[in-house]
């Protein structure tokens, strides 16, 4: 009678109980294997073998000194095409690729010292499926004692983690390459550093090629990495080209990738530095269209792992790369074309300016020549007909010497030859001064305009023709773009510096158009205004001669709301010796200072007079309309405004009489039998005496006498 526990029952038994699987195995010729026949088999040899069958996590035994091979229906797909005949057949027939290194040592290091060892994500390159595959497994290997207490056999508890481990491989290539060509701005950049990213990961990326498509019908190499000898321009139009230049040419053109030979590539040299290189060379690359918002501008070439399936996730993967690299390229392509562009622009731009700058300095001289005969004849005309014609030629004229003026002050700022002549200044009082100048077009415009300009503690460094050109335009564009409402010029301390806000409850900015506010000739679109005249150069005007003194100035605005702008600048320092004058030419041609040290400045008439001709086009209602201003003269000049008793340096003509300051749209000095103002009219009437030529630039502000 056969005991329960005798082998050869036993293992029959073990098979009966593993199912399909067992079955598979009973039906093995087991004599022919270094195993021998089930009956002769030890029984730790039997328990292991029942516990593994058993078992759904994968397992395998290998038995003896041959290491013969048992394994469980768990590990049967990391067996592969090579299941079931792997089974009982010696390790290093099975997988004599990794026998030699390194699994040898794993088994013996076992039987030897009769201790376990785990090895995690362990790479392998083993033959399964008839070509070599780049394999990671964790594997426990723990030794199977015989009832001597020697070692019969190595357990294995294994699990393939290949899936993973390339997963995680291949995205944190794709995660670090988009992150390192992030922001990059130039085609060359995003390829060198796709080259260096790629070129840490020779087990996916063997070598690598990128071209570009610099100019039309030429694809250049940009970068490379792998390869012993750098790659060559290829032209996509030679006929008789070589095969690697006709497989590129087809890649742009069909948009499509396409495989070549390694050795057309790199002239026949070995190429790779994946773990397998000296055994297994990359013979195949694969070329990847760069495609950059519908158009091919470059071409990855790419050596193929031959330890990966050239199909399937490693393909894909791939085109994966391929779209992360076309998409920092196509940002750094559009990047290069907007610098180029703006650099195109800016080269338009400073040729304009320079033009302009020029153009001014020959058309300074003839209208300086054409403005005085011009107010003569104005000065003698008394027909109203002709005088309006007059009139409307002066204040052509004027705006076009204005203008001249302003493009010859944007060349200088361009040129670097803005030189303030800085001295500590009142600046409240300076403000307040000069916005006064301007209360009388805001009344005739039914706007108000508010001044709020206490003292303040320090002086400010000044240039006091500059600061008059900043607020004269600041408060130009207030009632140019103002109709209800009015403007209110602020002055006040702000820690260590001092504020200047110009608010106005005008039409407002949209905010798309702020940035641009400060360039050259840029004008708002659409934007409603008393008049369509201007270059676009006042607001680039202020900002150079305010960063001049070593200010700032900002626009915040609110479309049907208003504008307000802020001007800081630092305070005098303490003891802050007076500078020199100016040297010459550094104000404005055709421009000077207040007249007889009290009247207003050419330059300040010039803005008021364009800003009343804005008016005269566009007349407010007669309700709005100012009434005349025509008050007497104090007996003494204005200690405000810097008169004292007897007539300016060009007030000589001045007839003797009661006084009037009137407002005038033309450089008027004869007497009048009497003052009137019209809500239709900007003009006085005809004079009855002739007095001597002016220059254009002098005050538009006249004395009037009363008979």
């Amino acid at each position: 009678m056969t005991r329960p526990d005798d082998p050869s029952t036993a293992a029959a038994r073990m098979f009966a109980e593993a199912g399909d699987f067992g079955e598979l195995l009973a039906g093995i010729e087991w004599a022919a294997t270094p195993l021998g026949p089930p009956e002769s088999w030890p029984g730790p040899l039997v328990d292991t073998l029942r516990l593994m069958l058993t078992s759904e996590h994968g397992m395998a035994l290998y038995w003896g000194s041959e290491f013969a091979t048992l394994y469980n229906l768990g590990s049967s797909p990391i067996v592969g095409a090579k299941h079931p005949w792997a089974l009982g057949r010696p390790y290093k027939d099975v997988f004599p690729e990794v026998w030699a290194h390194p699994v040898s040592s794993h088994f013996h290091y076992v039987t030897d010292t009769r201790k376990s060892l785990l090895i995690p994500d362990e790479p392998l390159i083993m033959e399964r499926h008839g070509f070599p595959e780049q394999c990671y497994f964790d594997s426990s290997f723990q030794p199977v004692l015989l009832d001597d207490g020697t070692s019969g056999g190595v357990l294995q508890i294994i699990t393939e983690t290949t899936g993973r481990v390339l997963g995680e491989r291949r995205l944190r290539l794709l995660s670090e390459t988009g992150a390192r060509t992030a922001g990059l701005l130039t085609p060359d950049e995003v390829a060198r550093v796709v080259a260096e990213v790629l070129g840490s990961y020779p087990e996916e990326i063997p070598f690598l090629s990128l071209y570009l498509a610099s100019e039309p019908g030429m694809l250049h190499p940009a970068a490379s990495t792998g390869l012993q000898h750098a790659p060559e321009a290829v032209s996509l139009n030679a006929t008789d080209g070589s095969e690697v230049a006709a497989r590129l040419a087809q890649v742009v053109t069909d948009g499509a990738p396409a495989t070549l030979p390694t050795a057309a590539l790199t002239g026949g040299n070995t190429a790779g530095q994946h773990a397998a290189a000296s055994r297994l060379p990359v013979e195949e690359a694969v070329a990847l269209p760069l495609d950059c918002a519908g158009q091919v501008r470059g071409v990855l070439v790419v050596g193929i792992n031959p330890c990966f399936p050239p199909a399937g996730t490693y393909r894909d993967f791939l085109e994966v790369l391929a779209a992360s690299v076309a998409g920092a390229l196509t940002a750094a392509f559009a990047h290069d074309e907007q610098r180029r562009r703006a650099e195109a622009l800016a080269e338009l731009d400073r040729a304009k300016t320079t033009f302009f700058a020029n153009v001014s300095h020959e058309l300074r001289t003839p209208l300086t020549l054409l403005l005085g005969p011009l107010q003569q004849a104005l000065a003698d005309e008394g027909r109203p007909e002709r005088r309006e014609q007059l009139e409307l030629a002066e204040r052509g004229a004027l705006r076009l010497l204005k203008q001249v003026n302003t493009l010859l002050e944007v060349a200088r700022a361009d040129a670097g030859q803005i030189r303030p002549a800085l001295e500590p200044v009142d600046l409240a009082g300076a403000t307040a001064e000069l916005a006064g100048v301007f209360r009388s077009a805001f009344e005739a415009a039914g706007l108000t305009l508010e001044v709020d300009c206490p003292p303040l503690s320090k002086p400010v460094s000044l240039d006091r023709e500059m600061w008059e050109k900043i607020i004269l335009n600041l408060l130009s564009n207030a009632l140019k773009f103002t109709f209800t409402g009015g403007a209110r010029v602020q002055v006040a301390a702000a820690d260590d510096r001092a504020r200047l806000t110009v608010t106005d409850t005008g039409t407002g900015i949209p905010a798309d158009e702020l940035p641009r506010l400060f360039e050259r000739f840029y004008r708002v679109r659409g934007a409603r205004s008393r008049s369509h005249e201007g270059s676009g150069l006042g607001l680039v005007l202020v900002k150079d001669l305010v960063e001049a003194h070593g200010g700032t100035v900002g626009v915040d605005s609110l479309v049907g709301q208003g504008t307000n702008v802020t001007v800081f600048l630092p305070f005098a320092a303490a003891h802050r010796p007076r500078p020199g004058p100016p040297a010459a030419g550094a104000g404005s041609p055709g421009e000077t200072g207040s007249e007889g040290g009290g009247g207003r400045s050419g330059r300040a008439a010039a803005y008021v007079d364009e800003a009343l001709g804005w008016l005269a086009a566009d007349p407010v209602p007669a309700a709005a309309a100012p009434e005349a201003r025509t008050p007497p003269a104090p007996a003494t000049r204005d200690p405000r405004h810097g008169r004292g008793p007897g007539p300016g340096p060009h007030e000589t003509d001045r007839p003797a009489g009661p006084a009037c300051w009137s407002s005038t749209t033309t450089p008027t000095c004869a007497p009048t039998s009497r003052s009137s103002w019209s809500p239709t009219t900007t003009s006085y009437s005809p004079p009855t005496a002739r007095l001597p030529w002016r220059w254009p630039w002098r005050s538009r502000w006249s004395w009037c006498s009363a008979t």
